[in-house]
């Protein structure tokens, strides 16, 4: 029987052609796939950076538009990086919230202001006076001028003014040059320029008690112009109500009387100790299989892109110090305390897009006074979680930044690191002449899934 051996050359090419795609596919998974998918995992990095480096705008967003109901909602790809039919296995990250961590304190001795409601009113004849002090606005000001006689009002002046700095109203009595009209009103604003010129003030029904003639003079009314006059006034300031000279032409019929009524805010200062917490973070952390890992982490207004044991400051915090007059300087403080809610699940992990949604729950001013309010303001920074070199750098890259912003400003900064090496926080002092302005911020966060 004939040998037939042409099966024999097919086969060996099929299986050396095997082998080939074998080294091949070896060869591709050993020396380039690890490259190309940690170039992909490189540019997935930088995606996620460059969203996650969107959540001081939106925060900041809400604070200006001081809006509780607005949700910022910021999407980020957990994973990535995989590459079809060679490599389809994707990397992994977790999103989410740590509340209670990275406190970050202030505290001073500062002057604070106290604002309470009050109300004066008193009688005055003739020759009276009466001071009201430590107002920082006044919601109702008015006068009633009134006598048990009809007989004309001699001439005289019902002054209201500043103690210490110009702006007044004059109330003229008197039979008046134009009819009948027997108070005339003027005004002057700050500048000392006259805003009313002797507008007549016109007779008011009398009530039961009170006499034929009568008045109610609304001091806060816009058309006698003393309105503008308060509100462009530094506050807080003293007003003066003094009767020049008020009577009648027969004073036997009885004396012209003068209640006025006051209902104001007091302004008080008085100095405290100041301290109060802001804490959480946002983080993001991924789990790549090629690529470095790393971590993503908001504290206070500021991103780090972290490398543990390297951390770097990439977008700065909104906390200022600028320079104003007299060789002072003023602190601008945002304190950003991030929680989850109540039941709500803090951390996300997985390959697909997951939404932050942040909301602003409480807006709030401390009610620091005006002008140089204090001379010290000790700021305590503790890191997030990490081994004592990540806690380190995290550290020196805010002891850097207060000490960039404060240069060339009339404040120092002072870091100190704790006594025993442990880098658990960094205390900076700011010395000078301070205006200290602190707004307290609290944000609520938390995460939705948009795909797997």
């Amino acid at each position: 029987m004939l040998q037939d051996t042409s099966a024999v050359s097919i086969v060996v090419v099929a299986v050396m052609i095997f082998g080939l795609l074998i080294t091949i596919a070896a060869y591709l998974n050993v020396y380039y796939i690890p490259s190309w998918a940690e170039d992909a995992e490189a540019k997935h990095a930088r995606n996620a950076f460059t969203d996650f480096s969107a959540i001081p705008g939106a925060i900041n967003g809400l604070v200006l538009a001081n809006e509780t109901d607005a949700i910022s909602k910021q999407r980020i790809e957990l994973g990535g990086s995989d590459i079809p039919v060679l490599s389809p296995v994707r990397s992994w990250g977790s999103l989410g919230v740590v509340p209670q961590e990275g406190n970050f304190t202030v505290k001073a001795d500062a002057w604070v202001v106290n604002i309470e409601g009050n109300v004066t009113s008193g009688e005055l004849q003739k020759w009276g006076r009466a001071t009201t002090a430590n107002i920082s606005d006044i919601s109702l000001f008015y006068v009633d001028i009134y006598t048990k006689s009809s007989k004309f009002l001699s001439n005289g002046k019902l002054i209201i003014n500043f103690t210490n700095r110009p702006g007044r109203v004059e109330i003229e009595s008197g039979k008046g040059t134009i009819g009948k009209c027997y108070l005339q009103l003027s005004t002057w604003g700050g500048d000392g320029n006259k805003i009313v010129d002797k507008l007549c003030v016109h007779k008011d029904s009398a009530p039961s008690n009170k006499g034929p003639e009568y008045y109610r003079i609304d001091l806060l009314n816009p058309c006698y112009g003393f309105s503008k006059v308060l509100r462009d006034a530094d506050t807080p300031y003293n007003l003066t109500v003094i009767a020049d000279h008020l009577g009648l032409v027969d004073e036997a019929e009885g004396p012209m009387l003068l209640n006025y009524t006051i209902a104001y805010n007091e302004y008080n200062k008085s100095l405290v100790h100041y301290s109060a917490t802001s804490n959480g973070t946002l983080i993001y952390e991924s789990m790549n299989r090629y690529f470095l890992n790393q971590k993503f982490i908001y504290q206070s207004g500021a991103v780090f892109l972290c490398q543990p044991p390297d951390a770097s400051m990439r977008t700065l915090p909104t906390i200022a110090i600028e320079n104003t007059t007299n060789g002072s300087a003023r602190i601008t403080i945002p304190m950003v305390t991030v929680g989850t809610g109540v039941h709500r699940t803090p951390m996300i992990s997985g390959s697909g897009v997951e939404e932050l949604q942040l909301k602003l729950e409480r807006l709030s001013r401390v009610s620091f006074a005006e002008g140089n309010n204090t001379h010290n303001v000790h700021i305590i920074i503790e890191p997030p979680e990490g081994d004592e070199n990540f806690r380190k750098d995290y550290l020196q890259e805010w002891a850097n930044y207060f000490n960039k912003i404060a240069g060339g400003t009339s404040v120092e900064a002072n870091p100190e690191w704790p006594p025993d090496d442990s880098y658990a926080n960094i205390k900076i002092t700011l010395n000078g002449s301070i205006y200290l302005d602190i707004q307290d911020i609290y944000i609520e966060g938390r995460t939705s899934r948009i795909s797997s």
